[in-house]
């Protein structure tokens, strides 16, 4: 895992280091990405993408899991 870090020191996170994160397909974070209107910064032919942005992906995904699940016990 990868964290890149700001002179304002803030935290930007790479698409495998989300992926990790999620515990989620690459595809499926790219999916999300591009549906969020997020800040992208570019740095060494990596976009990196804001704690804040994580965050959401995390909620959304977590969201998800438990409407799926709570699916299978209906």
């Amino acid at each position: 895992m990868i964290i890149h870090i700001t002179e304002e020191n803030k935290n930007l996170y790479d698409v495998e280091t989300i992926k990790s994160i999620l515990n989620v397909s690459k595809s499926k974070v790219q999916r999300e990405l591009k549906k969020q209107d997020t800040e992208i910064v570019k740095y060494k032919n990596l976009f990196l993408y804001p704690e804040t942005t994580l965050f959401e992906l995390l909620e959304t995904i977590i969201i998800e899991k438990l409407e799926k699940e709570n699916d299978r016990l209906e």
